[in-house]
Formats: C-alpha cells, structure tokens, sequence
C-alpha cells in the first residue's frame, strides 16, 4: 500500500548537494542481460546514472526490471517509480518473466510505487524530489528506477525547470550511493531524451529501437557510451522472450586461425582430383549454381564421406527440414537419420528469418563448442540474404567462417546463383572473398541440349584444374564425366563446337554400339584412365558374353584404337 506522503519529512528545497564521490563508480551493477554484461565487462558502473532511451514497445520496462531483479540477486533493496502504468498491471506482465520474484515484491526488496498515488496531476519538482530523497534513505536504496523521467518532468512548468530537476535528481542519487536507471520516451532515432538534458547528465546510455528489415521487424540495442568502460558502438540484435531482453552475441573476426596442409576428400573422387587431392583441413569452400543443378548434393556428398569416415559433421539447413534433408539422403542411400542417433550427425534447421542472425550463430556455436565437430555444411547462405541487409549477412559469414575455422572445421558454404546459366552470378561477390575454395556448377547447352558442366575456381593455398568438365546427378550422388575441350563460349551458356576430344569420340563410340547403357560403362572405364589395353578387354568380356556379336565386337575394337592412334 503507498505511504502516508504526510509522513515524508521535508529536506532542503535547494537541491543541490556536494560533489559526487567517484570512488562509487570502482565496482560494477550487472544488467542481468548475459551478453550486456560479457560486453560491459561486468555491467554498468555502480552509483551511475543509466539512460535507456527509446519508443513505446521498445523493452524499456522489461529492461528496467531485469535490472532490478539482478540487484534484488546481488542482496540490494530496489525502488522502482512509475507514473505511467499501475501497479497491478505491472505485476501482471511481469509474472510471466522468468526473472520475476513475487517473494521480493512481498519482502519489500523491491518496492514499487505509482507515484499517481502521492501526487496529482501537478506537483513542485523539490516535493517529487524530497520524495525520492526520503525513500533512497529509510530504505537504503541501491537501486532506483524512474519509468519514464519524461512522463516524471511533463507536469514541471518550464523548460529550464525541467532541465533543473532532472540534473537534481541525478546529483542527489549518486550522492547517496544509489544506481539509477531513467527511461526516456523518445521516437526520433536522432534523439537520446526528450528534453536534451538527460544525456548529459547520464554517465551511460542505452537506446533500444525496433527497425523494419525486409518486412521484418528486429529489435536492436546500441551502447551510446559507458563513462569508465571500453565497449562495441555497433547495434546489437535483442528478443524479448520469457527471459527477458535476449541480446545475441556478435562475433569479431580475426585472422588468428592456423592453416592446415592435411588434405579433406570432398567425397567426390574426380572432383578431389581436380582439387588435386581435396580442400585443405578446416579450409571454406563456396559451392555456387542456381537452382537444381546439384550444391546441395555436393555438400550432402562431402558430409556422407566424414560420416563414413567416423567423423562428427554439423549439417544446418536454412532451406529444408529435417525430414526432408533424412529423405533426400536415404534416396542416395545415406542414413543420414541413424548417423544422427548415432552422435555422428548434428543437423539444425530453421529459415533465416525465425532467428536474428547473431541467435543462428549461437545455435551453431552451442553445437560446435559442446562437440568434435570436423565438417559442417551451410545451406544455403543465400537464403539468408531474402531476410537481412547485405551488411549484415556478409558480417554473418564472416564471422561464422572465422568462428569454424578456428575450430578446424572443414566447411562447404552453398550459394544459389540468380542467374541459370551462369554459376559465376555478380551477386556471390558479396561472400566469395571470405571462403577459401570456390566450385561452380551450372547449366550450359551443347548442341542443342541443357547440360550440367562443374569448374574449380578458385582453391587457395594450392594449384587446381583449370578445365571444365561436365557431370550428371545420378542416384549416387554427382558423378562427374569428361572434359568440354574442344568448346568454346561454355561459361557464356551458350556452347560453341570447335573440335572433338579423344574422350568424346570414345564415349560417341560406346553409346553407339551399347547404347544408354554404354555411357555409364565409359564413365566406370574413363577412371582407369582409358587405357587401350582396359578397353579391349572389357570389349572382349562383352562378347564372350554374348552382349556383343564377333563383327561388332571386331568393328569396336577398330575403332577405339583408331582413335587411341
């Protein structure tokens, strides 16, 4: 129940007291809000004045009580003063946060009081201010808060007054060795407080703002200044949850991590040849196409040669679900889901827009540090982009990259190119600088028909082929067949014929007399290196067989050593 305001014994009306001990400001008061807290190495200084600025909605509140029950868990008595919402109502809201502690409300560790109940709608500022004075003293305060100074200063009658009082109210709290914490009513993004006072005499502030990104509408929290503390100036992402204000941790990239010479197959062996033996150990590698042509595939293909190999492999999907990364596996013959029963395989999927960015990187973080994780797959990192500012995805990936590097985790990053015919789209610069390794794949027409050609273009740290070879999506994943040599125009889409190659011939030959089937015969010999004497033989197997007649046979054999020379 509020007190008898008859009771307060009046102070001096002057307002102005002597000069503030600094040594108050030796310890620090936590927020309550993990990540505020890692950032401001502990918390705001103790005997401050903390502005948290912002718009209606913005979390002000909850920030404010999150604060206090912090200190109601370090042992400190709290007020807080409200003059816009109720009591009860208060209470209602806040009995939902997981930080609330009815016990400390009832114990009057920590008081609260609608100020409507002493007051009406007009008051002498050194009456409101006694007031305070009084309460900090007979209930040896640590903490106050006053939600809102605006609301508090509205009904004061000018302007000069106004700037007066709340520059008293600051000085009279830290005198008294109290934390105080003033919300700010503001919605111009340009504007700290309502009457360009309160900043000033503000040893921190905060402004919590909530912006439109694409649709989305993302809460974010900017550290103004800390006098006495180093800190970020950069917008941190927050959500407000049943804990309170969550703010997601931001990585700073930075080039510490080793480099490893040890080879990783990407469970392709042509592909591998053409890395000339696998991407480097905890290397980045970008595969880009558009759709279909097969990046989830590869990477689907490089996280099945760990699992085989016992390895503990990350897969996060921003595309598809679960189920449909197990049944897009199991039609390869991968048990994808009994890997991840296993311990093997740790997947997380979810669209980019469920989640901040900086809570993903959490999600993933928390997998990886709790794990022997040595592969992951992020797919794809395009999709992110539908969701955030390119900024923001590019300061993503770079410091997810970073992030596993440092953990020595292999990664392959997917990319959806825009353009169909172009696997090399303007629109992966935005992240081709930061990955190590960069495979293409892409659509192109050779004679009059779409097929799917794959090129290496870039491996860091290594020589690569430089050739471009064509491939299909088979049952059994990418199986990568012969070189285009003897095209020109390839990377244009659009394919011009300027000679034949050796391998083209013989493979022309095998569809010739063994038809579809002769394809797939020519790519299980083209791995032994098309030597004649394999070729014969196999041709001579097919006859003995009775698959082909003696003069088809004969005439095969002519011809592959024609072309063989």
């Amino acid at each position: 129940m509020p007190e008898n305001a008859g009771q307060i014994e009046a102070k001096s009306g002057t307002g102005q007291i002597d000069a503030i001990d600094k040594s108050l400001f030796s310890e620090s008061a936590p927020s309550g809000i993990a990540e505020l807290d890692r950032i401001l190495t502990g918390g705001f200084p103790t005997g401050s004045t903390i502005l948290v600025a912002g718009p209606s909605g913005s979390g002000k509140t909850i920030f404010s009580f999150q604060w206090l029950f912090s200190g109601i868990r370090n042992n400190e008595n709290c007020l807080y003063l409200t003059i816009t919402e109720s009591v009860p109502k208060l209470l209602k809201n806040l009995e939902k946060m997981e930080f609330f502690d009815m016990g400390a409300i009832v114990k009057e560790k920590l008081k609260i009081i609608d100020l409507r109940d002493y007051y009406g709608e007009k008051s002498s500022d050194y009456e409101i201010l006694d007031f305070i004075r009084d309460q900090l003293e007979r209930r040896k305060i640590k903490r106050l808060c006053i939600d809102s100074i605006t609301a508090l200063a509205y009904n004061l009658d000018e302007k000069a007054g106004i700037r007066k009082f709340i520059f008293d109210v600051g000085q009279v709290v830290s005198k008294l060795g109290c934390t105080v914490l003033l919300t700010s009513e503001v919605s111009d993004r340009k504007k700290l407080s309502a009457y360009s006072v309160e900043e000033f005499i503000s040893d921190a502030i905060v402004r919590l703002d909530m912006v439109s990104v694409k649709g989305e509408v993302q809460r974010t929290m900017n550290i103004v200044k800390v006098r006495g503390k180093g800190h970020s100036s950069e917008d941190l992402y927050f959500k407000i949850s049943e804990k309170g204000l969550v703010v997601f941790p931001k990585l700073k990239p930075a080039l510490d991590y080793s480099a490893s010479s040890e080879r990783v197959s990407t469970g392709n062996a042509v592909l591998d040849k053409m890395l000339l033996g696998g991407v480097f150990r905890a290397s980045s590698t970008l595969i880009i196409g558009s759709a279909g042509t097969g990046k989830s595939l590869t990477s689907m293909q490089f996280t099945q040669d760990g699992l085989q190999k016992g390895e503990q492999c990350l897969y996060v999907s921003f595309e598809e679900s679960r189920q449909q990364v197990f049944r897009n596996a199991s039609a390869l013959g991968w048990d994808f889901e009994g890997f991840e029963k296993k311990g093997l395989l740790h997947i997380i999927c979810a669209y980019p827009n469920e989640k901040f960015l900086n809570e993903h990187l959490g999600d993933i973080m928390a997998v990886v540090e709790g794990k022997m994780v040595s592969r992951a797959t992020i797919d794809s990192v395009s999709a992110v982009l539908h969701s955030y500012r390119e900024d923001t995805v590019v300061a993503f990936i770079k410091g997810l990259n970073n992030f596993l590097k440092k953990n020595g985790i292999t990664t392959f990053f997917t990319w959806a190119s825009s353009n169909i015919l172009s696997g090399g789209a303007s629109d992966t610069a935005l992240v081709s600088t930061l990955v190590d390794n960069i495979v293409a794949l892409r659509y192109v027409e050779i004679n009059g028909e779409l097929q799917l050609v794959l090129n290496v273009i870039k491996i860091r740290g290594s020589g690569h082929s430089k050739g471009l070879a064509k491939y299909q999506i088979t049952d059994k994943g990418i199986v990568i067949g012969g070189s285009l040599a003897g095209y020109e125009g390839i990377l244009t889409g659009v394919t011009r014929k300027v000679s034949t190659s050796t391998e083209e011939k013989l493979e022309s030959e095998f569809k010739a007399y063994l038809g579809p089937v002769g394809i797939a015969a020519f790519q299980d010999l083209r791995a032994t290196g098309l030597k004649e004497e394999v070729i014969i033989a196999y041709i001579d197997g097919l006859k003995k067989r009775g698959i082909l007649d003696e003069n088809d046979a004969e005439a095969f054999k002519a011809d592959v050593k024609g072309i063989l020379g």
